[in-house]
């Protein structure tokens, strides 16, 4: 036995007992009716009133095999019984029955073909609409942590799966519904038939089924696994990434990395397969003997004459029927099944509480305080600020400076309102910030990050107009932040100008990609393109040559005039102009002033770093 398949038996005993454990957790994912219907109702308000035609022609399509399997066979007796009598008026009404039969059923599988494929784009788009407006209202605090991260995962596969699953329940009942006809079907012929291939199809269907909750189990065991592959992959094929992993010689790793988390979540499925490999092929062996064994029976009894002879036809065609329509009963409860097991994680997604709001609105530059704040990140006891007292009043301008890990980001998520404090309060004029309407309050800022967004997909005006898409596309005010951006050439380098696509993934007729310092340029433009009260700039010109830097801020500063601004910087020729420098260690303020109060301070940190940096100067 391969290695891998030791290891998984080895764990065997473990995981059964943690399983167990799991079971009785009333809060295990099941598979409950709930989540029927509610799988249901988005199908239902996605596709509307198609769902009375699907239901028609579902049940039509159901019971069409057993009606044409009796109208076959009588008309096989027809023939038989014309041959003696010449009469050939029953075969020929039997036959205009089953033409006219047939042919609704093309009529209605023609549209039903061309309303499913319209459906399933329907509902894929509707579900996705969902799955981004949800994400987007949940706070950052609950986005970032792990458990949430292993849920939103299989939230997006359970949606991106919900058209199928929609028609795997449509399925179901469809073949229950067919299943049903059969049964009545067969029993007028025969009880003993019926009865004989309904018990010797139970043994393959009940293993069927077993082997999908196993299967239900181990997807989502293997969630991290999966997340781990799907990142690893994300990381190969991103464009971005491709020089550093050809420098370091990183691809073949990756990729065996990538395999590896793949197979570690499919191992206890082979394993779960084997187990139940000679069960299943005994199974369908028993289900093939039964069959014969009927028509066997139903030969005899034509023989005798207890049976017509067309009801041999009818029997064989109802047996087929018979047996597929178990077999595909289970098949489709099993793959709903091993589906809807998540749709438990979907419902508690699209009911997590959203972001809250207050009523109190700001209409123009607030002044922010913090008062004592302290905060510490989920599941964590080590504080990532630790009493943080400061005012930003409009017309200042405050710069954040310290080593990596000091705490400045979070800083700034707590002041954007994405945390709230663990201790002390922030105060938006004289109001805690819980009592702030956010939409107005997010109204007032403006962000560069350290890690910008790069649209790569939009036009070089788009990638500028997403700072304020409330505002109208104004050619000339994208053009001026561009300008204040050190970009003020960059739309007469294409044939397109500002109607460019930024990226040959995007466009064949991109000839080039952005740098590095250009998309970064490109993203201070966008801030400034939003013209707000308070400009947050998060290592704002990491990317950007020292010329560049100077203009860019000097245009800033022109720009912020009366606003107020917030900067976190390692470059103290940006941080110098501040009219309050905040110092940062270990999530706690070690000092604060202007640059020229700070540098008076004999052994100050800040006075080390400035002189330190300006050496690597000289």
């Amino acid at each position: 036995m391969p290695k891998p398949f030791k290891k998984v038996k080895l764990r065997h005993a473990e995981n059964v007992k943690r399983r167990n454990a799991e079971r009785k957790n009333p809060n295990y994912p099941r598979i409950s009716f709930k989540s029927l219907f509610y799988v249901t109702r988005i199908y239902r308000k996605a596709v509307g009133a198609r769902t009375i035609f699907f239901i028609v022609y579902r049940i039509y399509n159901s019971i069409l095999p057993s009606i044409t399997a009796v109208l076959a066979g009588a008309a096989v007796t027809a023939i038989a019984e014309a041959i003696g009598t010449r009469d050939l008026g029953p075969f020929i009404v039997l036959t205009a029955f089953l033409l006219g039969v047939q042919l609704m059923d093309i009529i209605l599988g023609t549209i039903n073909g061309f309303l499913s494929l319209r459906t399933y784009q329907d509902v894929y788009i509707y579900v996705s609409e969902m799955v981004t407006s949800k994400y987007i209202q949940i706070p950052l605090r609950v986005r970032e942590s792990r458990e949430f991260a292993d849920k939103f995962n299989r939230v997006k596969d359970f949606a991106s799966s919900i058209p199928s699953v929609s028609f795997s329940v449509v399925n179901v009942v469809s073949a229950l519904i067919s299943l049903i006809s059969v049964v009545i079907a067969t029993l007028t012929i025969s009880p003993i038939v019926t009865i004989v291939v309904i018990l010797s199809s139970v043994p393959s269907s009940i293993i069927s089924l077993r082997l999908s909750a196993k299967r239900r189990r181990n997807w989502r065991e293997y969630t991290r696994d999966r997340r781990i592959a799907w990142n690893i992959q994300n990381k190969i094929l991103n464009s971005n990434n491709a020089l550093e992993i050809e420098l370091n010689g990183l691809g073949n790793y990756l990729i065996k990395r990538m395999i590896k988390a793949d197979r570690h979540s499919q191992e206890q499925d082979i394993i779960d397969e084997r187990r139940y490999l000679w069960p299943h092929f005994g199974s369908n062996i028993l289900e093939t003997i039964a069959s014969f064994g009927v028509l066997i029976f139903v030969s005899i009894e034509i023989i005798h004459e207890k049976l017509a002879i067309g009801q041999f036809f009818t029997v064989r065609t109802l047996l087929n029927q018979l047996n597929s329509n178990i077999s595909s009963l289970f098949s489709n409860i099993a793959t709903v099944s091993e589906n809807l097991v998540n749709a438990t994680d979907f419902m508690e997604f699209m009911e997590t509480p959203a972001k809250q709001s207050g009523e109190i609105k700001i209409t123009q530059t607030p002044t922010i305080e913090f008062r004592g704040v302290s905060f510490s990140y989920p599941h964590s006891d080590v504080k990532a600020l630790d009493n943080i007292s400061f005012t930003l009043a409009p017309g200042d301008s405050v710069a954040i400076v310290g080593e990596n890990g000091a705490g400045k980001t979070t800083l700034i998520k707590l002041l954007i309102g994405a945390y709230e404090p663990t201790e002390g309060v922030i105060l938006v004029n004289g109001e805690p910030l819980s009592k702030i309407n956010r939409d107005s309050y997010l109204s007032q800022l403006g962000a560069l990050f350290q890690d910008y967004s790069r649209y790569e997909f939009a036009t070089l005006g788009e990638n500028v107009w997403f700072g304020d898409t409330n505002k109208a596309y104004n050619r000339k005010a994208i053009e001026a932040a561009l300008a204040q951006a050190d970009l003020s050439n960059l739309a007469s380098t294409y044939e397109k100008g500002l109607n460019q696509i930024l990226s040959k993934d995007f466009d064949e007729n991109s000839t080039t990609d952005l740098s590095g310092g250009q998309w970064q340029r490109l993203a201070v433009a966008r801030a400034l393109f939003r013209s707000p009260n308070i400009l947050l700039l998060d290592e704002p010109t990491s990317a950007i040559d020292a010329k560049s830097e100077y203009q860019i801020f000097k245009n800033i500063i022109e720009a912020q005039k009366g606003k107020s601004t917030v900067i976190i910087s390692h470059r103290f020729s940006t941080v110098r102009k501040a009219s309050q420098i905040i110092v940062l260690k270990e999530g706690r303020i070690i000092e604060s002033g202007t640059h020229d109060e700070l540098i008076m301070k004999r052994r100050g940190i800040y006075k080390t770093l400035f002189e330190m940096q300006a050496e690597g100067y000289n």
